[in-house]
């Protein structure tokens, strides 16, 4: 058979412009991952927003959208992402869960000392809100009124005696007369819900949680959740610090009365994550990333959080559309019911990762010829660390949850603690160290943003979303926040722009969070750093650099360094203060002292 001189110079241009396409991107890491950064489209990002909002559906009450789990609007979103996911040619699933669906209805009234206060969800614009109901919190059942009672609250910030865990413990309500009143008390040391569950215990009839005022961002309304697996039935609201303070001055010398009236709606739905994956790559190391797909009730929730979820699905468009010969598997999830406590996250990470750490107990028990784990000597405890880290094909997490605030800052996780240890925002107190390979994921999203010329703000592991879950059973984790409800300090507004003193998102668990709530160049340039960083690692042989020293690192992950004995028993992890249920929302949402 002939070839034509044509077909062959056809030919040869085909192998050369393969050649240099293979030596110019997919064999290098870093050139992988500019080159599929580069091809991001700042439109088409903020077309999956458009059509986010556009299958919001309508609240209970008819006042705004909502893409809440449980909702036609949840479910609706849930279609268009699997849709886009499916004609781009990745492996998709649904994992399925019963879920706690709650939700404020109309009706919301607080009155305290004869003065009638201004819910978050009737603020009009410009005006500050002065409470808000708690996620998960019980009805009122009508009209109920009552005598304000304070716990033990501290205003002395700047001693070394101060208390910050006002009604954290059953203790703190000895010799206060708390039946049949609305208890009040102030924020931090714990988690909403067990301030409140304590506070029922003693037979208070509602709760009042002002923000604790030492500091910036703990002043405004505290907007926040007590967690799907709360057992409080009695209402629970969170108010602004000032307005705390000045009744608790005022309760020195005179009767404060309350009124409130607090209707809800709370019901068992079933909800489902989204997961899917690339066809290729080594299963034996995935390269994770996810977002919660829900909003909260009150609004469509389109920076919180269909800014991370339209980041990562126009990631996975551009990936597919490149035909990326990744060497890891990549896997996308979205998560359900973030809103309520990180629901959709923990059921994946408890659901697969613990039966892996109970076969790698169970088979060094063997190797061991021990019988129980308790005969387990700290060594031998980190060799089933080190088994269950083989067992486990998910090498790392990354999170992307509000990456598109309007009065943005570039916000990175500190992945080594260098900058947050100290922060009163830190989850992970103590001598915790972050799994191995976290400060290199810090590391990668810092050079893509220093290439770009842009600063960054190291972020404190608050456990306040979703990569909570994956921190806690040993997976190196990493991602983005735009910022939620603290303000902008003055040498935020010199590195990125936007308003001093202004919330980062002015409208954080609020009806307006619509896509005018969104700044497009925020949301554009971490799009592109989601997709640098991904694909970075989704192109790496190996992930990480190799460790310097060998400790393992479950080990460190799922204890506080308590006796090695207790800490490692399956599902037992870490159970920080002022975390995720104290959140602010990382997402900064997890919301439940997600203010």
């Amino acid at each position: 058979m002939q070839v034509s001189i044509t077909t062959t110079k056809t030919i040869l241009a085909t192998l050369i412009s393969s050649t240099l396409l293979t030596g110019c991107y997919w064999d290098d890491p870093e050139k992988a991952a500019k080159y599929v950064s580069s091809k991001i489209d700042r439109e088409e990002v903020v077309e999956h927003l458009e059509e986010l909002e556009a299958r919001a559906s309508k609240t209970s009450d008819g006042a705004s959208v909502t893409r809440a789990a449980g909702t036609e609007g949840y479910k609706q979103s849930l279609e268009y992402i699997i849709d886009v996911m499916e004609q781009h040619g990745y492996l998709v699933s649904t994992q399925e869960f019963d879920f706690r669906a709650w939700e404020e209805l109309a009706g919301t009234t607080l009155s305290v000392d004869g003065i009638e206060l201004v819910g978050v969800r009737n603020a009009s614009e410009g005006i500050e809100p002065d409470f808000a109901v708690m996620s998960y919190s019980g009805s009122s059942n009508g009209q109920l009124s009552g005598e304000i009672v304070f716990i033990t609250p501290d205003f002395r910030f700047d001693s070394p005696d101060y208390d910050s865990t006002d009604g954290c413990e059953a203790s703190d309500f000895e010799g206060k007369e708390v039946a049949g009143k609305i208890a009040a008390i102030q924020r931090g040391g714990c988690t909403f819900n067990a301030k409140v569950v304590n506070a029922q215990d003693a037979g208070a009839k509602g709760v009042i949680i002002f923000n604790q005022g030492n500091g910036e961002g703990r002043t405004a309304v505290v907007n926040g959740t007590l967690g799907s697996d709360s057992s409080a039935t009695i209402p629970a609201l969170g108010a602004r610090f000032a307005l705390g303070e000045q009744w608790y001055q005022n309760s020195q010398s005179t009767f404060i009365p309350v009124s409130l009236n607090v209707s809800v709606q709370d019901e068992v739905v079933l909800t489902q994550n989204i997961l899917a994956e690339t066809k290729g790559g080594n299963d034996d190391q995935v390269v994770m990333l996810g977002a919660h797909l829900d909003s909260v009730p009150e609004g469509p929730g389109i920076n919180d959080n269909g800014s991370g979820t339209a980041g990562l699905l126009e990631y996975a468009v551009t990936l597919a559309n490149l035909k990326a010969p990744v060497k890891n598997k990549v896997r996308f999830a979205w998560w359900a019911a973030e809103e309520a406590g990180l629901v959709g996250s923990e059921y994946y990470t408890n659901d697969l990762f613990a039966p892996l750490y109970t076969q790698a107990q169970t088979e060094i028990l063997a190797e061991l010829e021990l019988e129980d784990p308790s005969q387990l000597t700290p060594e031998q405890v980190d060799l089933v660390e080190a088994r269950y880290n083989e067992l486990n094909n998910i090498k790392l997490y990354l999170n992307f949850d509000m990456i598109g605030s309007p009065n943005y800052i570039y916000g990175v996780m500190d992945g080594d603690l260098s900058d947050t240890k100290d922060s009163p925002d830190n989850a992970y107190t103590g001598d915790f160290e972050p799994p191995f390979g976290t400060s290199d994921i810090e590391a990668v999203f810092n050079q893509f943003f220093s290439e770009k010329s842009e600063a960054t703000v190291p972020q404190a592991l608050s456990k306040r979303s979703d990569y909570a879950g994956f921190a806690d059973w040993g997976v190196a984790f990493g991602g983005l926040f735009t910022g939620a409800e603290k303000v902008k300090t003055a040498e935020e507004v010199s590195q990125f722009g936007g308003d001093i003193d202004v919330a980062y998102d002015k409208c954080y668990h609020q009806a307006c969070d619509d896509l005018n709530n969104v700044s497009q160049t925020a949301l554009y340039v971490n799009t592109q750093a989601l997709a640098y960083v991904t694909t970075y690692y989704a192109f790496s042989e190996p992930l990480f650099p190799e460790k310097q020293q060998d400790p393992v690192a479950m080990a460190r992950t799922l204890s506080a360094h308590d006796s090695h004995h207790e800490k490692h028993r399956i599902g037992t992890k870490i159970k920080a203060a002022d975390s995720v249920s104290d959140h602010d929302h990382f997402h900064g949402d997890f919301d439940q002292d997600r203010d």
